[in-house]
C-alpha cells in the first residue's frame, strides 16, 4: 500500500511539473521584424503612440488571440502594448 501511495505521490508531481513548463514555454514571446508586424497594427501602433522610441516588436500570445507586442519608451517610461492582428489594442502596460 505504501508503495502505491508513494507512486500516485511522484506521478502527480511529475504531471504538475511538466504543466508548469509547458505553461512556461508558451509565455516566450519571440522578437520578430518589423516587416513582419501587419500593416493594421503598425498603423494603430503609431497613431495612439506617435512619440514613442527604440520600439521592439514581439510575436505574442493573449489567452488564446494571437497578438503583436510592441515594446518601447514613451516620455521616459519603458511600455508594452499588444494589438490583435486587426489593430485592435488587447492590453497596455507600464514594463518593468
Amino acid at each position: 500500500m505504501k508503495k502505491i501511495i508513494v507512486a500516485t505521490v511522484i506521478s502527480f508531481s511529475l504531471l504538475i511539473l511538466q504543466s508548469c513548463d509547458s505553461k512556461k514555454d508558451a509565455k516566450d514571446d519571440k522578437e520578430i521584424p518589423v516587416g513582419d508586424v501587419p500593416e493594421s497594427v503598425q498603423s494603430a501602433f503609431s497613431v495612439k503612440y506617435s512619440s514613442a522610441s527604440d520600439i521592439r516588436w514581439e510575436d505574442a500570445h493573449e489567452d488564446t488571440i494571437e497578438t503583436y507586442k510592441a515594446k518601447f519608451i514613451l516620455n521616459g517610461k519603458k511600455m508594452k502594448a499588444e494589438f490583435d492582428e486587426k489593430g485592435n489594442l488587447v492590453k497596455e502596460e507600464e514594463d518593468d
